[in-house]
């Protein structure tokens, strides 16, 4: 009797566990790369080397963004391809195919009539 209380509590533990992981994946949906480039170095200023201008079409919405990062983050980032994402006010976050965490600053945003 033991045995099976202890079963039962493992699988409800773990039907728990599962249920809260689904609800905070459901925030990020699927965001496609409508358009990436690379920002020009500027000579007088070499900290701004690794910046880009990005679309991301998420739903009907169409944002402009920019983004600062080493070019190894977007490596494999080119038109048309998907990546979860999530928009946090003024801050468009996505999640590379590695899990990490890019996130980028909405400076417009577009919506097809």
């Amino acid at each position: 009797m033991k045995k099976c209380l202890i079963a039962f509590l493992c699988l409800v533990t773990m039907a728990a566990i599962s249920a809260s992981a689904q609800s905070a994946n459901q925030e990020f949906q699927m965001a496609r790369v409508v358009s990436i480039d690379k920002v020009p170095a500027d000579a007088q200023h070499p900290e701004n080397a690794d910046r880009y201008k990005i679309s991301m079409r998420l739903g009907d919405t169409v944002y402009s963004c920019h983004a600062s990062a080493p070019a190894s983050v977007f490596i494999d980032w080119s038109p048309g391809k998907e990546f979860p994402a999530q928009l946090n006010g003024k801050v468009l976050q996505v999640k590379n195919k590695d899990g990490q965490l890019v996130e980028m600053t909405v400076v417009g945003k577009k919506t097809p009539k």
